[in-house]
């Protein structure tokens, strides 16, 4: 806020005798009471008159905010000061209204204003207030308008109503960028790099003050990138074409000289030598000058050096013109100073969550030397949890030590689950879905969850609980308790069972861990078909109910980013199951199954996925695999291709379709991340199943394409529905797909 300060002393205050406050008046002031100016102004009678005790008497009332100008006036004729302090009071708010508004949207300014009835307002707030309803204005084209502020007479209860006059003007849009003395590139290459466009029937020419000045320095990193160290913006003229509706914009630019890199050398280096310093540069002696190779260069060497320890490095690339015309030798002066330890690593930010569950996922530890890998892969490591929102790592220094303090901050997240949902799809009709669970249980990282589907076709419960670190050891101790009935147009089968689950990461192999599963499960089948023709009359020849015995192992890579929402890395994971045997049980089979998911980094939030998934499964010791273990695809989850129904994609036996021992499903989709939250894609799958690995027919995919959607909702867990379309098979068409959970 901007003041005045008015002080008309009457008296010559340069007198030897000092001055005694006599009265002390207030005049101007309705709402303030003259009892609390007096009282913040700090002067009383008797006390002596000075010139620093009027200023700081003044700046304390200006402090409350309540008083546009004060005016303190002193008369001294009687040997007295008699102070008279005249206030000018800011307005107090009844409210705030718009006339001829226009497109403005009114609650967004008066959301963004955040003033309140019976506040006092300043003239600053007032012109604060303009600028804002002007910057409203802009982004809705309106870069023209006008905006006078006033107040209406004040009320019986002395507030005033702040009455902002509009005239918005023409919608105004981009319409004319010119560049002026640019040879190497033409205008419509540096146009190219802008984020402010031409107006166009295919773009809105949207003009933002702060877009356009982050264009130029884009336009100027465009030079710098491609050989014109040199190249500046020498000034930029806006005018308004003859319609009256669109902006013109000159641009001079300065270009400068083409560069080539020259020698490149090193003064400070001890730790690594010339030759080891140079093999990791992205810049090499004849290359075309390029800013950013310069940058990630220097990025690089310091990512090298604090590898080592030393954290305290610095670097400095010193530029200078070469021996050779129009090349620039650089050279790089190292300070590489002393070599840090970890002395103490904080955890702080967890309300809940215990400390040694954080602490056991570092791979960085008090004494150790720094190291910027590791504690890049325990940043990682925390964030992979899911427990936390955000995680940030800080550091700090320690007087007359080299050494460090690491300090780790993180933000909770809800990790308990209590949700209910509901679905219709063209094949299950309505289902739904009902989850309890906690994967953070007690803060001890422990997950436990209750699970249960229901669809016309499928009845699903299932009780799980893991304990990812047996005894503070890296071993994870899990169960499983599960009971599934599914009505299928030839059989029902009902399964109850329970399984026991032990893993452990593998050391010698980065980001791996392996894991063996048992499983011990009654199956019964009933209503059988009575198609005598039907491959799955055969059932009806067993005695049921069978028990199944079986153990999976599993050796799973996984170096994602991110639990949900992956952006970078990959999941591969190779399981083997074996059921009878020497297992017991009434069946026997093998099953091997391959699963490869890769996440590449496309532009901005883009993302690109990829999947394969393959299996086989085939007798054990004679005994041939059950008709519902055969694979059959469709739908979502594990064995989904989707633009079809669940279950719909399988292997020909005779005149039928039954399930497949063997499988090949490709999946390609590229995403977008709108928030860490929400998600986008388009799609495409493929898929299929053989009655033998020697009769897959790779050329001969039921292939499906689409959009979907994810959704990551506190208390729900992951939420997605896909509208895909199926190319084959005699019921092409679209199909919706709804899912829950966080196999996708």
């Amino acid at each position: 806020m901007r003041y005045n300060f008015i002080i008309l002393l009457v008296a010559v205050l340069s007198v030897s005798v000092a001055l005694e406050v006599g009265s002390i008046d207030v005049t101007g002031n309705s709402f303030v009471s003259d009892s609390l100016i007096l009282r913040v102004f700090g002067l009383i009678q008797g006390d002596t008159f000075s010139g620093r005790a009027i200023q700081r008497g003044t700046a304390d009332l200006f402090n409350l905010g309540y008083f546009g100008s004060i005016e303190i006036q002193a008369d001294t004729v009687d040997g007295f000061a008699d102070i008279l302090i005249i206030v000018d009071e800011n307005r107090l708010l009844s409210g705030i209204e718009f006339r001829n508004p226009g497109h403005l949207n009114e609650n967004d300014v008066l959301d963004s204003l955040s003033y309140f009835p019976g506040q006092t307002v300043s003239p600053g707030q007032v012109e604060r207030a303009r600028r804002i309803v002007l910057h409203f204005y802009a982004e809705k084209h309106r870069h023209e308008a006008t905006v006078d502020p006033r107040w209406l007479d004040p009320d019986t209860g002395n507030r005033s109503v702040l009455l902002f006059e509009c005239d918005e003007g023409p919608d105004i849009r981009v319409g004319e960028i010119d560049f002026f003395g640019n040879t190497v590139f033409s205008d419509s290459k540096l146009r190219g790099q802008m984020d402010t466009r031409q107006d166009s029937f295919w773009r809105s020419g949207r003009f933002r003050e702060s877009d356009f000045e982050a264009d130029l320095d884009t336009v100027i990193i465009y030079y710098r990138n491609r050989g014109y160290p040199d190249a500046k913006i020498l000034d930029v003229h806006q005018s308004m074409l003859e319609d009256g509706r669109h902006l013109r914009f000159e641009i001079a630019v300065e270009e400068g000289d083409y560069y080539t890199f020259g020698d490149v050398s090193f003064t400070g280096n001890d730790a690594f030598s010339d030759s080891v310093l140079v093999s990791v540069l992205d810049i090499k002696n004849g290359d075309e000058y390029d800013q950013e190779k310069l940058d990630s260069s220097l990025f690089t060497l310091y990512e090298l050096f604090q590898e080592r320890g030393y954290f305290y490095t610095g670097i400095e690339p010193i530029i200078s013109e070469g021996e050779q015309l129009h090349s620039l030798d650089i050279s790089f002066l190292i300070q590489e100073g002393e070599r840090a330890h970890i002395r103490r690593v904080d955890i702080t930010g967890n309300t809940r969550t215990l400390d040694n569950v954080i602490r056991r996922e570092l791979i960085v530890y008090p004494g150790d030397m720094f190291q910027r890998s590791a504690l890049m892969r325990s940043y990682r490591n925390i964030f992979y949890t899911n427990y936390f929102s955000n995680v940030n790592v800080d550091f700090q220094y320690i007087d007359n030590s080299p050494d460090v303090d690491l300090i780790i901050s993180v933000e909770e997240k809800t990790t308990g689950k209590a949700g209910i949902g509901a679905a219709y799809g063209g094949s299950d009709g309505f289902s739904g879905f009902l989850e309890l669970g906690e994967t953070n249980l007690f803060g001890r990282g422990q997950d436990l969850t209750l699970n249960y589907q229901f669809s016309k076709k499928r009845q699903d419960i299932h009780i799980t609980f893991t304990e990812p670190w047996f005894m503070d050891t890296p071993l994870s101790l899990g169960g499983e308790l599960f009971h599934t009935t599914e009505n299928r147009t030839e059989y029902d089968r009902r399964r109850t069972g329970g399984a026991v689950i032990v893993g452990r990461p593998l050391p010698w192999i980065d980001y791996s861990s392996a894991s063996i599963k048992y499983v011990l499960e009654q199956v019964n089948v009933f209503d059988i078909t009575t198609d005598s023709t039907s491959y799955y009359y055969s059932l009806r020849d067993e005695n049921w109910p069978r028990w199944t015995s079986s153990v999976r192992l599993n050796f799973t890579r996984d170096s994602r980013d991110r639990q949900v929402f992956a952006s970078i890395g990959s999941l591969n994971s190779l399981t083997a199951e074996f059921a009878g045997g020497v297992l017991g049980g009434d069946t026997g089979f093998q099953k091997y199954l391959l699963d490869s998911s890769w996440y590449v980094p496309s532009f901005w939030k883009f993302i690109f996925f990829l999947r394969a998934r393959t299996g086989v499964i085939t007798s054990l010791a004679g005994v041939e695999p059950p008709a519902y273990e055969l694979f059959e695809l469709g739908g979502t989850g594990f064995y989904g291709v989707r633009g079809y129904d669940s279950r719909s994609i399988g292997a020909v036996e005779g005149f039928e379709t039954v399930g497949g021992r063997s499988m090949l499903i490709l999946s390609a989709e590229y995403r977008f991340r709108i928030i860490d939250q929400l998600q986008l894609s388009v799609f495409a799958d493929a898929g299929n199943t053989w009655n033998s690995w020697s009769s897959s027919d790779f050329s001969d995919l039921n292939r499906g394409a689409g959009i979907g959607v994810r959704i990551e909702v506190p208390m729900l867990g992951i939420m997605g529905f896909d509208y895909a379309y199926g190319f084959d098979g005699p019921d092409k068409g679209w199909e919706p797909h709804f899912q829950f959970g966080t196999t996708f």
